[in-house]
């Protein structure tokens, strides 16, 4: 499993569960069938730069750190400038293409970025489908994401 999909695995995990350390982390990945050592769960926690909150029952829980709208663009533009292939639309839809491996963090980006906009977002290793909730709703999203491709 590629390490996106795992950290993807773990933002899910954190918005659905209490987490509150390392080992319930690692035991919650190896039953959704992710094969992971604590030393790896630990770079994770790094890398997506998780923190503690106060947990309703008390103790601490793992979060995910909220993230402002401007390093949300930052992030996205970063990306994109690296990672952008082609654009396209027809419709409600705008299919975008980047170099593999690409896509997921992309996606969650965009997801983020443009909800107000989105009906639902669908990615694989190098495409994401964005399909707007109208047709002037994809013709801002479009706008917008021309924007970071220039």
């Amino acid at each position: 499993m590629k390490k996106e999909e795992r950290h993807q695995i773990i933002i899910q995990l954190l918005e659905e569960v209490d987490i509150q350390k390392q080992e319930e982390l690692v035991a919650a990945l190896q039953a959704r069938n992710v094969e992971v050592t604590q030393a790896t769960v630990s770079r994770d926690i790094k890398e997506l730069k998780l923190i503690k909150v106060p947990a309703a029952g008390g103790g601490y829980r793992y979060s995910i750190p909220v993230e402002s709208d401007e390093d949300m663009n930052e992030k996205l533009n970063k990306l994109l400038k690296n990672a952008f292939v082609t654009m396209d639309q027809m419709d409600k839809f705008v299919i975008l293409k980047t170099l593999p491996g690409n896509a997921s963090a992309i996606a969650n980006l965009i997801d983020k970025r443009f909800d107000e906009e989105l009906f639902a977002i669908l990615n694989d290793d190098d495409n994401i489908l964005m399909i707007a909730k109208t047709t002037q709703a994809k013709e801002r999203l479009f706008q917008e994401l021309q924007k970071y491709t220039q």
